[in-house]
């Protein structure tokens, strides 16, 4: 087996943080032995002192945790343990019984103590219990009738936490405090919960917090005093900063920000950060981390980035800093980045200074990408990113060039030119499933793209017009749907507000996920075959539509409906893990073709007089599909799944066949703001 290339002596800086570490707790792939091992050093050299092994998708930390570890991966976790001693990092087993434990069964916490029996014999002495994304409250009869009223759940996890110091850890001679996550372990009011948790756990336990939510932007001093008293015990925040695993195709590499530096007498005693699946990367962003444990009262995020990419990249920072900049922002709702932002509006606006910034950062971002060679571990990790970043600057400048044109005035063969170049670099760069500033660039694309097409006379509909119900700006999913509607001989009119007379002239309606409420109750009784993945409830389709995080896979269920395009068992609809669309609680009519993994609903349809779940029959066909705010975007869909979405609009289309509407309907896309009001040509699809 691998050991270490050599001991790193940890550095140790004062600092009010005795805490200060990473957990191993994503979803998604598991980071490899030879990545851990790099890790712990890694942690060493930049003073971190904690590693917390909980790996979700390990079986054997969670959903099989009363089984043994087979004997190379118990190996394994002996070789990191020893290794963590050797750098002077605590390392420490976390196992999460929650999915399956029955608390009232003596025989599940002889079988708790077994499995850490099976680690403390090959080497592991410290140990954390977690119950974090398990159900929240009891269900079996012996628990509620142990544990009954409101917080039950709480008390049946602090007794666990009791058994387990108690029959394994001091027998052990193990005394330090038990880490331990709760299923309550976000916000920072007292619970029902936390209430029951206090009484029964010992009093001693470390209880790991994430912030006033799940994932967030910041946190304050007052946030901290306030979550430790509502536990009663002291705590340590599980930071979910940089881990990517609810959106896998971004990467995090900017600075910790948002934390506080007051921290002298809080209820904290430190800080474990939850990386990304990208093991080399995390190392860039995990670099402030360990600036701000070390000393939160001067931290400053600006100096500990440029540190951090000169510590991770070396002689390489250079190449790689414009990927980083367009990668850094946080939290993920955040625009991805500002500066670019306001260089967007600028340019549109015709303010000055707005493409300048513009060619100058794209430009810097498609020469950094390219020329990036070294460090080789990095930049092969980072290489999708690169090539998609490098492609998305390629378009945004198309687009400048473009914009330039057309307010210059100069001849229509010139701008028709640059329009084909920019919407073939637009397609390109649409094309990868590494997400680089795609929520900044391509939408500017596109509006200019808009401004720079020849006007489109009115059509008199000589087709059946397919309804696209929208949001107000123009999407990818929403070019690959109206190319799919195109090749079926539909005239395709997009709106994020429809008026009656498209409503009744409308062959088909596709609701998407940019679609507002009011648009959708608009929708909802048509009389015509109908393709959705968002307003389940307004439609009628399900009690609730539910948006799972990194999913790439359905399982086919009814492998002879005609949905189901001829696929079977699991597959995959993805190029990549991505949000993915759920039903709850479909109506009895429906006929459900596929499963998430959960067992939801994820493509399901009811034939027209089916009883839908709101109680109402269907005025024509109606199909769920498991596509999420995306869409069916080109760098997304996978080949099945797009056979899948194929095979039901080809459904719908034998429905909705009719004589064509008479009604004079423009082919367009809705203008945002920022447009002139005039009707545009919609572009084709990238194939």
């Amino acid at each position: 087996m691998r050991s270490p290339a050599r001991p790193v002596a940890p550095v140790h800086r004062p600092g009010p943080l005795a805490v200060r570490g990473t957990v191993e707790g994503f979803y998604g792939p598991p980071w490899s032995h030879a990545e851990r091992l790099a890790h712990l050093e890694f942690s060493a050299r930049i003073g971190l002192n904690t590693y917390v092994y909980a790996p979700k998708d390990d079986p054997h930390h969670r959903a099989r945790w009363r089984q043994p570890y087979p004997e190379r991966e118990l190996a394994q976790l002996a070789e990191l343990a020893a290794a963590a001693r050797r750098l002077g990092i605590r390392f420490v087993y976390a196992i999460s019984p929650g999915l399956s434990m029955r608390y009232a069964d003596d025989a599940d916490h002889r079988a708790l103590a077994a499995k850490a029996g099976q680690l403390a014999d090959a080497g592991v002495r410290s140990f954390a219990l977690f119950f974090d994304d398990v159900p929240a409250e009891l269900s079996r009869p012996e628990e509620l009738e142990r544990w009954p009223g409101p917080g039950g759940a709480g008390a049946a996890h602090g007794e666990t936490c009791a058994s387990f110091v108690s029959n394994f850890l001091h027998p052990r001679g193990i005394r330090e405090p038990l880490l331990v996550c709760p299923t309550d372990y976000a916000g920072t009011e007292t619970t029902p919960y936390r209430e029951q948790f206090a009484r029964t756990a010992p009093p001693d336990v470390v209880v790991a917090w994430t912030g006033t939510d799940i994932v967030v932007g910041g946190v304050t001093r007052d946030d901290i005093d306030r979550a430790a008293a509502s536990y009663r015990r002291r705590i340590v925040l599980w930071d979910n900063f940089p881990v990517n695993d609810f959106e896998p195709a971004r990467l995090f590499l900017g600075p910790l920000t948002g934390r506080p530096g007051d921290l002298v007498g809080a209820g904290l005693d430190g800080v474990l950060a939850n990386p990304m699946v990208q093991a080399v990367p995390s190392r860039i962003p995990l670099v402030s981390v360990a600036d701000w444990a070390a000393d939160p009262r001067g931290y400053d995020p600006a100096a500990s980035a440029r540190r951090a990419l000169a510590t991770v990249a070396g002689a390489g920072a250079t190449d790689l800093a414009p990927l980083v900049a367009a990668c850094s922002a946080w939290p993920p709702s955040a625009d991805q980045d500002a500066e670019l932002v306001r260089a967007v509006d600028d340019a549109l606006a015709g303010r000055p200074g707005g493409t300048e910034v513009l060619t100058a950062r794209l430009s810097e971002l498609a020469r950094g990408c390219r020329a990036a060679a070294e460090p080789a571990p990095l930049v092969s990790a980072l290489r999708p990113w690169l090539d998609a970043g490098a492609a998305m600057a390629e378009a945004g400048l198309a687009a400048v060039l473009l914009l330039q044109a057309a307010t210059g005035g100069p001849g229509a063969e010139q701008v028709s030119a640059l329009r084909e170049e920019a919407r073939l670099a637009l397609a390109a760069a649409e094309s990868h499933y590494a997400d680089v500033l795609r929520s900044v660039i391509p939408p500017f694309v596109r509006q200019v793209l808009d401004r720079a097409a020849p006007a489109e006379p009115e059509h008199v509909g000589a087709a059946p017009l397919a309804l696209l119900v929208t949001g107000p700006r123009r999407t990818a999913g929403d070019e690959v749907m109206t190319d799919l509607l195109a090749r079926r001989g539909y005239l395709v009119c997009r709106r994020a507000t429809s008026r009656p007379e498209e409503i009744a002239a409308a062959a088909l309606v596709v609701v998407t996920r940019g679609a507002g409420e009011p648009a959708i109750e608009a929708v909802a009784r048509v009389g015509v075959p109908l393709l959705a993945w968002h307003g389940y409830a307004c439609l009628g389709l399900a009690r609730r539509r539910d948006v799972l995080l990194a999913r790439d896979q359905v399982r086919i269920e009814d492998p002879g409906d005609p949905i189901a395009a001829g696929l079977a068992g699991a597959v995959p609809v993805y190029r990549g893990p991505a949000a993915m669309t759920a039903a709850a609680e479909v109506g009895p009519g429906a006929r459900v073709v596929a499963r998430t993994d959960e067992d939801r609903p994820a493509v399901f349809h009811y034939p027209q007089g089916a009883r839908l779940a709101d109680g109402t029959t269907a005025p024509a066909p109606r199909v769920g599909l498991f596509l999420g705010p995306d869409g069916p975007a080109p760098w997304l869909i996978s080949e099945q799944g797009h056979a899948m979405l194929a095979a039901a609009l080809d459904r719908l289309t034998v429905a909705a066949h009719r004589p064509a509407s008479r009604a004079t309907i423009p082919r367009q896309v809705v203008p945002s703001p920022a447009q002139p009001q005039r009707l545009a040509r919609v572009p084709e699809a990238p194939r």
